[in-house]
């Protein structure tokens, strides 16, 4: 499947918003990138999910904004694609230009904090909290309306998001998207193949091979286009599944080391503390003190 950058038709019509509805056994889009800012409010579904250099988990009732051309991708965990799953999605995600707000007001402090929350969107934005609860209720008016009354609801939410701080940035501070439409597709093949293998034993060579590179060259050429050795973001992707399988009690430590790809688990309780700097039962408890 070729990536690129994904233009709906209905978007092209000009209008001001543009509301989307998925409803699908699975979330199936590539590694991507949209020409309108968008927002996105998970009913139902799990998975994985990458946003520029961030890769980690999504859960049923994520609330995520992305900038303009922000590279993302969502993939569901495994357990929708088999062959007797009854499990669906379900997502609803508002389409807007950048340009929106400074076209209805001239007021400075508005279009201020409209431009500030653009600019934390540009790294992708996780809301929690009071303001995910308001919005999601916000973005349900928008879905069974139109108009001028589908606009005023959507401006409530811009009202929402650009007071609060009820949010977490996703990419690295540092992170600069500099991938063409070519990058684009050969990160979305690596993509693709690690979210589908991350469980077992993956060697450069083969993902090299996917690029048609040397596993020098590939190293090279992923530090560069995503500011991440290829270690690194595969032993984020491991830890990540990790942390979602440690929220199970019943599933030991151990189980949750080999689940996660690790044939040692030296190996694993290394790279779990460098990424979320706590032992696998430390995070197991905090987890536990949270619910």
């Amino acid at each position: 499947m070729k990536a690129e950058l994904i233009v709906d038709a209905p978007i092209i019509d000009q209008k001001k918003i543009w509301v989307k509805k998925v409803n699908r056994p699975h979330f199936d889009h590539p590694f991507h990138f949209h020409p309108l800012c968008e927002l996105t409010w998970v009913e139902k579904g799990h998975g994985k999910l990458i946003i520029g250099d961030y890769i980690g988990n999504f859960s049923e009732g994520e609330l995520i904004m992305e900038s303009a051309g922000l590279p993302h991708l969502w993939k569901c965990d495994s357990d929708f694609y088999t062959e007797k799953s009854a499990l669906l999605t379900n997502a609803f995600a508002i389409y807007f230009p950048s340009s929106l707000i400074p076209k209805l007001t001239d007021e400075m402090d508005c279009i201020s904090r409209y431009e500030e929350i653009l600019n934390k969107a540009e790294r992708g934005i996780r809301f929690y909290g009071q303001t995910k609860k308001d919005v999601i209720n916000k973005i349900e008016k928008v879905i069974i309306t139109d108009g001028l009354e589908r606009l005023g609801h959507f401006l409530q939410i811009i009202h929402v998001i650009t007071m609060s701080n009820e949010f977490n940035c996703l990419a690295s501070i540092g992170y600069k998207n500099n991938y063409n439409e070519l990058d684009i597709e050969r990160f979305n093949k690596v993509y693709q193949f690690l979210l589908n293998n991350f469980s077992r034993e993956i060697t450069l060579s083969e993902v090299s091979a996917i690029c048609s590179m040397t596993p020098n060259s590939f190293c090279r050429f992923f530090k560069i286009k995503t500011q991440k050795t290829f270690t690194r973001f595969l032993n984020e992707l491991r830890i990540g599944h990790a942390c979602k399988l440690l929220q199970d009690e019943n599933n030991s430590v151990m189980n949750v080391c080999y689940e996660s790809g690790y044939n040692s688990p030296v190996n694993f309780f290394k790279f779990f503390k460098i990424i979320t700097h706590s032992t696998p039962v430390e995070y197991r408890n905090r987890i536990k003190d949270i619910s």
